[in-house]
Parts: C-alpha cells; structure tokens; sequence
C-alpha cells in the first residue's frame, strides 16, 4: 500500500501525518485559526497531487438510532432526509449506517445516524482542501472506526464500552451490533495514572447510568468495558477498574493492541490517536460524512488512476503480444535459416553428382531428333493386347498348336502373323477347331485374316475323312494375320 496523508482534527488543534506500511511520521501541527489555515495551505500548495482524508475527534457530535418502516429506493430517501433535518438540523456532515431489519410482521428497518454537529470548525479546513482542488478522499469521525477496533482486537461485538484518552479528553464509545452508537468526549482533569485511572472508572459507570435511562441498554444487561491504556497505566487501571454489577472491566494494553493492528508504533503514553489514524489509513469505513460535492476531485482522480492501470493493462498485453510474435518471428528465421542451409547442401550434392556424370557429344538439334526417335519408338510397343487375347483362344482350342509369331508396325495399324498347326485325323474336325479359333478372336475384337487354312477348301475337291489318315503324314497348318488398332 502507497503512503497517504492523514488529517487530525481537535477542538484545539489540526494534525498533518504521513503513513507508509504501518508507519506513521507526524508532519506539522497547525493551530485554529487564520495562521494554521495559511500553514496547512501553502502545504497544500506544494502537493496538489496528494490524497488527505480527514479524521475529526470532536465533542461535537450526535448519534440516533432510527427505526423505519419498510421502504426502498426514493421513499427511504425522504424518509431518511425529514429525518435527519429533525435531529441534526444545519450541518451538511451527517450520515447513516443500516443496522438491518426487525424480525418482526412488519420488517422494520433500525438505521443510526451519525452527524457532525458544529460545521464552523470543519468547513475552513475543508475549503482550502476544495479551493486548492485536492484529491480529498473523505470526511470520518473517531468514534467510526471503534466497530473497526473491535472486530480486529476480537471484543465483544454484541455489546462493548471502549474507552480511550486523548489529549484533550476522554474518548467514550459504546459498539452495538459492530457499530458505534453513542460516543462522547469528556475532559480529563488529571492526566496522571491514578487520576486517569479513576476517571475511566467513574465515567464508565456514569455512563453505563446514562445508557440505561436512553434504554439503549438493559438495566440487567452485561456491558463489557475495555479501556486502552499503556503498559504502565494498565496495573492502576485494573486495581482501580473492579468489574460490579452488569460492568465487566477488560483493561487492554495499548502497546499490544497496536501490534495486532499492524501498527509499527511504541506508545510512551497513553494516547490513542496513532492508533485510530493508522485504522483510517489501513482500514477506512465504507460511509463518510463529507458532501459529494468536496470529493470531486477525488473521484477524478480515481477516475485517472483507472484510466492509467487500463491503459497499462493494454499496453501490458500489447508488449506480451509483440514478444509472441517477435517469438514467432525468430523461430521462422531460424527454421529459414535451417531450410537455406540444407538446400546448399542438397545443392552441392547436386553440383557434384552432375560433374561425375559423362557429357554428351551430341548438340541440342541431335538430341532434339533424339528424343523424337525415341517417343515413336514408344509408340511401336510389342503387341501385347493381341497376344494376350490369342493366348485366351489358344486356351479355348487346345487342338491348335502356336510354331511362330512375326510382328510387323506400320502408322498407328499393327498385324501380328501367327503360323500353327493342328493334329492329323479328320478334316471336318480340324476345320471345326479352326473355326473356333476364328470365333474366339473375332469376339474379343481382333480382326483376323485367315493367309493358309489347315484344310485344302478347293470347290473342286472333295472332303473327305480318311485323306490324312496316313501314320507319318504331317500335321495340317494354318497362317493368320491379326490386326488392331494401336493406342496413342
């Protein structure tokens, strides 16, 4: 937490303090009147840019519990003004702190309201804050900030009597429910141990006296008192300090309490004001008394510091985007890098598997007819669809027997010559295995051209069986020609 600047304010006196982490450096001490408000704003002169807040620690002060009936919005609001122009009329500094709802049919609401009731002593310190357009964070009472004190030091919240001395007095606060609501301030005539002693114990029960005539408090009802005192005070106090009747008394050192707060601060007396300001700087109250209209520069102010830690978070996530990228960037040069460095080296690899290789001695016209010799020859390809599909027909005639093939190419028509023969025995079944090797080419799409047939069909001779029955006679042949038509 940064450090802040803290404003006391007395009936005698204006305090200016400096807190940073638990440490509080008193600044200056300006008297009422016109040469402690010349002080306090040739101060502000030279720290436009400071934030205060203001702690009174006045006599002046009033306290009403309220109970409303049940209503929001706009109709509490004027519920709450009429009320508080019937109570504390003429001061602006009032405010009002909800202590929740009867549990009763008609869910009554008990507000307690607070108000600083002698103005004159605030607003001359609180223009020159407005005049010299200071970041003024607000307005609070010392008697706020005992709900605070004791939920931090764990006393008892339901009902507790806190008494604490100051300069110019004694600090008398009853806390309700975790919220003061009577406070009062009462001189102290002796200031040593014993008379402090003796006032905290005679004040403790006036007031506990006066609480049950308000009927804030049962006559019967346990009230817990715990007065701050120093190491040295706390013997005479606790001698002197008997608890009787429905009065508890729990002395509390103040030393001690100080250091459970997280306050860096040794007290030599028994004064608590260190102890409250270190409470507004570390723990300041929701509500405070200063009117909207003081705090505008404040809320600017916020309002800068929002609009600087956006604009920061912005910036923030900008840079973390850029290094991603700058990120992305130097991973793709070196993957660049990477990919240039094994080309050469395939280049090189290349280079040199070229220069083992033998030139040729031909120019680029020779190899150019080269090249064209060489794809017609691809186009003269072996006939491989015709003697795959007279393969297919010698299967369907096992008669036949294959003695020679002659290829021959010409343009885009290739002829393939097939020499056979066939067994000797009758002519009419050779000629029906001859017809059946015509009918199985002809089906699968070859042309065929038939150049010698395997039996002499001369009209003028006769076919007959026993012609070629003759042992040693030869096998009758056949020659065919096959066309088909060459792909391109």
């Amino acid at each position: 937490m940064g450090a802040q600047h803290l404003l006391l304010l007395d009936s005698h006196q204006l305090g200016l303090y400096r807190w940073h982490q638990g440490e509080l450096q008193e600044q200056a001490r300006h008297p009422l009147g016109s040469a402690g408000q010349a002080a306090l704003a040739r101060w502000l002169e030279a720290h436009r840019d400071t934030q205060l807040r203001l702690l009174a620690n006045l006599a002046e002060e009033g306290f009403q519990v309220e109970t409303l009936p049940y209503l929001r919005g706009k109709d509490r609001r004027a519920v709450l003004e009429r009320r508080q122009a019937q109570h504390f009329f003429g001061t602006p500094y009032v405010l009002e702190t909800s202590l929740g709802h009867l549990q009763t049919h008609r869910k009554e609401e008990r507000v307690l309201l607070a108000a600083l009731t002698q103005p004159a002593l605030l607003e001359p310190w609180l223009q020159l804050l407005q005049q010299g357009h200071i970041p003024f964070a607000g307005l609070y009472s010392l008697p706020q900030l005992t709900g605070t004190l004791c939920r931090l030091l764990d006393l008892p919240l339901e009902r507790c009597l806190v008494l604490t001395v100051h300069p110019h007095g004694l600090r008398q606060s009853l806390v309700m429910g975790g919220e003061t609501v009577f406070s009062r301030l009462t001189p102290l005539a002796d200031s040593s141990i014993a008379g402090m002693a003796g006032s905290i114990a005679a004040e403790a029960h006036k007031l506990h006296q006066y609480l049950t005539s308000q009927r804030l408090i049962g006559r019967d009802e346990q009230l817990t008192v715990c007065p701050l005192v120093q190491q040295r005070a706390l013997e005479a106090v606790g001698r002197t300090c008997l608890s009787q009747g429905p009065l508890v008394f729990q002395p509390l050192e103040l030393g001690q309490a100080a250091s459970r707060l997280g306050c860096h601060w040794v007290p030599e007396d028994s004064l608590a004001d260190p102890l409250f300001l270190h409470l507004l700087a570390s723990h300041p109250p929701r509500h405070q008394f200063a009117p909207a209209l003081l705090r505008q520069d404040y809320q600017l102010a916020r309002l800068r510091r929002g609009l600087l830690g956006l604009g920061l978070i912005i910036l923030a996530g900008g840079l973390l985007l850029l290094g991603r990228e700058l990120n992305s960037i130097r991973l793709m040069q070196g993957e660049q890098a990477r990919m240039e460095a094994a080309a050469g080296k395939l280049q090189t690899e290349y280079g040199q598997l070229l220069a083992g290789i033998p030139g040729l001695s031909l120019d680029q016209e020779q190899l150019r007819r080269l090249l064209d010799q060489y794809d017609r020859m691809r186009q003269r390809q072996a006939p491989s669809q015709a003697m795959v599909v007279l393969s297919h027909a010698l299967d369907g005639v096992p008669e036949a027997r294959l003695e020679r093939l002659f290829w021959q190419w010409e343009g885009r028509q290739s002829s393939l010559t097939v020499e056979g023969s066939l067994p000797p025995g009758d002519p009419r079944q050779q000629v029906q295995h001859f017809e059946r090797l015509l009918l199985a080419l002809d089906n699968r799409g070859i042309r065929s051209e038939v150049l010698s047939h395997p039996v002499d069909m001369a009209p003028d001779k006769p076919l007959r069986g026993g012609d070629q029955d003759a042992d040693g006679a030869p096998a009758p042949g056949f020659r065919l020609r096959l066309y088909w038509e060459q792909q391109p």
